[in-house]
């Protein structure tokens, strides 16, 4: 079995449809204009749909989206260009698991890290 999309209810569908451009590299294969649907294409097949929200109930504590990368010097450089462009964005953090650091995008988590080695 392979999964074949997200859906992510968001506030603002063509700001987030340029936030998941701009840091990860999605393609938009739907209409760009459009303020109630974006479907993206990622690397891997994967498929993430953003669809403007109907109500306002906030998402779960501790819900979030993770992306992995390379090395850590990717998570620092994307630390650094999203809180240049003004995005809530923590420290970045080493730990057992790896490097990382989190991003807040319309109300949820954005993780960019990469695992510990071994």
């Amino acid at each position: 079995m392979q999964l074949n999309h997200i859906d992510l209810q968001v506030t603002d569908v063509v700001r987030s449809a340029a936030f998941f451009a701009r840091y990860f590299g999605f393609r938009q294969t739907s209409n760009p204009a459009s303020p109630a649907i974006a479907i993206l294409a990622g690397d891997g097949g994967v498929v993430l749909v953003l669809q403007r929200r109907t109500d306002a109930a906030p998402w779960p504590d501790g819900f979030h989206v993770g992306f992995l990368v390379e090395d850590a010097a990717t998570v620092h450089a994307f630390r650094d260009a999203a809180h240049a462009d003004g995005c809530e964005v923590s420290p970045v953090v080493t730990n057992g698991r790896g490097t990382m650091t989190y991003c807040r995008h319309d109300g949820f988590l954005v993780e960019v890290g990469v695992r510990r080695a071994g």
